[in-house]
């Protein structure tokens, strides 16, 4: 469904005055009964001098193209299952505020709604024209260990079952958790603030080259705090961290709110976690910024090159979950968190616990590890979580080898386990 934004410019004659007129979307939706242009406002105003008029005009122009882009990511409406139904706007927020987990249900992006699939009949129940969604939220794949003091987990004021201090026992102490929990891992009431400078990987795989350019958006990017002016950074990467297409910097304060909620923010840098006093009971806004495949420089030509989602943090960001649309993406279910993924194509370079090099690889994947104490099992899956291939290093060794030449080019998880812990590495074959 492809939507139109515009601006109209007009200059009288002689040229003295320069009007703008911003439209809204030309919504191109059938859903929509009235598709008409809608003027949202015009200004006129006089300049006496030329070059003063010009310089006016392409400043004009392009603070107009910042707004139409700003908007055009912004989610303008969210519809979450808190207390059984519960709708709030940009333009009309709701004074009910939600104090515990709820799932999201539906959104509007440019103007169109869309279902994320989690409860379609109610939405159909209360009456609102969507159509209909399969979103669900990324599975972490790696995050940097909080060293930001500020670091916190934020909790629905009521999600730990007192009404005003923490609870005891005291809330599970774990950032991977709170970033995909609730129904297809959509929980508006839970996230973590100030976000750990760095880096957070998702793993993901599949994307369908059909969907790009649709209008329909890819992903999905929840803020649930308040967070600053600094900007992330957003990208699609190969199995090796390099990016693929191009990065989109978003300063997420700029996105309107979509709504507001109560929250409690524990600690997560004290164990069991603490509720200090002033981040009990507190109002925070919820925003939310989409985007298609094709903003990202996404096209048929490196869209099977795509291994992982990459957010680089700035250390101010309130994240709830990020989602994807699984119409759009195809993402392998078997990829455990864990603190720092090894990827390389160099086997000289350290690694905590193991090298899986070269990575993409062809007919031979070696393996450097720490010396084997026999309790170590390698075991290679597909994507849909299938075993392939098994190994056991000899008790001593240091490097492994499994012969792949039977296996067809594909996007492999190389799994590590040694009874204790778990090790995850995502591979190619070319």
């Amino acid at each position: 469904m492809k939507k139109e934004i515009g601006v109209r410019l007009s200059l009288s004659k002689p040229f003295d005055k320069l009007r703008v007129t911003m439209l809204n979307p030309v919504l191109m939706n059938p859903l929509v009964p009235n598709r008409k242009q809608i003027i949202v406002s015009t200004v006129s105003v006089a300049f006496p001098d030329y070059f003063l008029r010009r310089r006016v005009l392409i400043t004009l122009l392009l603070l107009t193209a910042f707004y139409l882009r700003i908007n055009a990511q912004a989610v303008s409406e969210v519809i979450t299952d808190y207390n059984g139904y519960w709708k709030s706007r940009q333009n009309s927020i709701s004074p009910v505020k939600p104090d515990n987990s709820h799932n999201m249900l539906a959104f509007t992006f440019n103007g169109t709604r869309y279902s994320t699939g989690v409860n379609d009949a109610l939405l159909t129940s209360r009456g609102d024209v969507f159509v209909p969604g399969d979103y669900r939220a990324l599975q972490v794949y790696s995050i940097a260990n909080p060293t930001n003091a500020n670091t916190k987990i934020g909790l629905g004021a009521l999600y730990d079952g007192v009404h005003n201090g923490p609870s005891n026992p005291r809330p599970s102490n774990n950032i991977a958790q709170y970033l995909t929990d609730g129904i297809n891992g959509l929980n508006l009431g839970t996230g973590i603030a100030n976000l750990p400078a760095g880096e957070i990987m998702f793993a993901l795989t599949g994307l369908q080259s059909q969907f790009i350019g649709d209008g329909i958006p890819d992903l999905l990017v929840t803020q649930i705090a308040d967070p600053s002016s600094s900007a992330d950074s957003y990208e699609f990467t190969d199995a090796n961290g390099n990016r693929i297409g191009n990065k989109v910097d978003v300063v997420i304060n700029t996105v309107p709110r979509v709504g507001v909620w109560v929250a409690d923010f524990y600690d997560v840098n004290t164990n069991p976690m603490a509720l200090i006093a002033g981040f009990t009971q507190t109002e925070r806004n919820i925003r939310i910024w989409g985007a298609d495949f094709s903003a990202f420089g996404i096209n048929s030509s490196n869209v099977h090159d795509v291994v992982y989602f990459r957010i680089r943090i700035s250390g101010d960001s309130d994240v709830a979950f990020v989602a994807y649309n699984n119409q759009a993406v195809s993402v392998g279910g078997l990829l455990p968190y864990y603190n720092q993924p090894g990827r390389t194509n160099n086997p000289s370079e350290p690694t905590t616990k193991t090298q899986a090099y070269p990575n993409p690889f062809t007919n031979k994947l070696i393996l450097k590890h720490q010396p084997a104490t026999g309790e170590e099992q390698y075991t290679l899956y597909n994507i849909q979580g299938v075993a392939l291939l098994q190994h056991r290093p000899v008790k001593g060794s240091v490097q492994s080898t499994f012969d792949t030449q039977q296996l067809p080019a594909d996007t492999y998880v190389l799994v590590l386990s040694n009874g204790k812990e778990q090790h995850t590495e995502l591979l190619v074959k070319k």
